[in-house]
């Protein structure tokens, strides 16, 4: 957090003090080609990028009195499908998980997200090599099962794995869960080889979604080309922001990908997200932390991870991005404060 602070506040003293807040375009083409490391930047640019695009398109909303999707081409949907992440903190027998996914049902959500995995049998997040052993494998695939004969057949589980497993242990252990039916099966191996991505796609019949760790229109244009994926992940906060995930969305309807935009950044980047989710054609579900510390949520004063109903958020209509931060709360966090 305290680099990104400090990539932000080096931009914006070279290069937004004085610019013209409406010329959004026009200052991430800037960005991108004269700070250098904008070609070819990793989480640090290219997220300092991500937060001054954001900031840039909440000001021109709110001088216009309008939601951000409206100046993006107005809402193609009238409300957006979420789905539930971090609800399996403290889980570890697949009956544990269970146990959680039938509590995330119950607070009304019908997706929801998890990492078979991360957990080790003793109980330690702490993720696996890349061809993990029978055991693990199996005890991985047996938390799925659970929370499938839990939940039953209409809700939908989404499985995570964060590129942590080879390319032949992805397709085995993926095509093991074909028969329990997973909305998406994500980032199964490292997203730096769309080959290897493209291989697991080719090899298990499950939606393959990847992205978080992608950056730019550049960094997705083989997997869009390729068709490595099914779901796109860029993350706003990271991507470019809103005008570059909007871009990559663009490219990615014209071969029929879905795009769901990753999200656990924060209540700003939650908003960010909804934005653009509004604004496009082929957005399928977005991803939501409603069971975080309330201090998470206390950053603005009024969030949206904790307003979804059945697991649907209505859209956003406050000026803007339509959130306004808590200056109380921002100021107890000295690394989320750029002076």
């Amino acid at each position: 957090a305290s680099a990104g602070a400090g990539m932000v506040k080096n931009m914006a003293e070279v290069h937004l003090i004085g610019a013209d807040a409406f010329r959004i375009d026009a200052m991430w083409d800037r960005l991108f080609r004269k700070t250098f490391w904008g070609q070819g930047g990793g989480p640090v640019v290219y997220g300092a990028m991500s937060a001054i695009d954001e900031a840039l398109w909440d000001i021109k909303g709110k001088a216009l009195g309008v939601p951000v999707y409206e100046l993006l081409g107005g809402a193609c949907w009238d409300k957006l499908r979420v789905y539930a992440n971090a609800w399996y903190e403290g889980c570890n027998s697949p009956e544990s998980y269970a146990d959680a996914a039938l509590k995330v049902v119950a607070d009304g959500y019908t997706a929801m997200k998890f990492d078979p995995f991360a957990v080790t049998a003793e109980g330690v997040w702490n993720y696996t090599n890349r061809a993990p052993d029978r055991a693990r494998c199996d005890l991985a695939f047996e938390r799925v099962r659970a929370v499938r004969d839990a939940v039953g057949p209409d809700i939908e589980i989404l499985v995570e794995i964060h590129g942590n497993l080879g390319t032949t242990t992805a397709i085995h252990w993926g095509k093991r869960i074909e028969e329990l039916d997973p909305f998406f099966y994500e980032e199964p191996v490292d997203a730096l080889n769309v080959d290897s991505m493209k291989k697991v796609a080719e090899n298990v019949d499950i939606p393959i979604a990847a992205g978080e760790r992608l950056y730019t229109r550049y960094g997705f244009r083989q997997y869009i080309e390729k068709q490595a994926l099914d779901i796109l992940q860029p993350d706003v906060g990271l991507a470019g922001g809103i005008s570059e995930t909007r871009k990559i969305a663009n490219y990615a309807e014209t071969y029929n990908l879905h795009v769901q935009p990753h999200n656990c950044a924060g209540p700003v980047a939650t908003a960010a997200a909804l934005h653009v989710d509004a604004s496009i054609p082929n957005f399928i579900i977005q991803e939501f932390f409603p069971y975080r510390d309330p201090a998470f949520y206390e950053l603005v004063q009024e969030d949206y991870d904790t307003k979804a109903v059945d697991s649907f958020i209505d859209l956003p209509t406050r000026p803007g991005l339509g959130v306004e931060l808590n200056e109380e709360v921002m100021a107890r966090y000295d690394c989320l404060v750029v002076k």
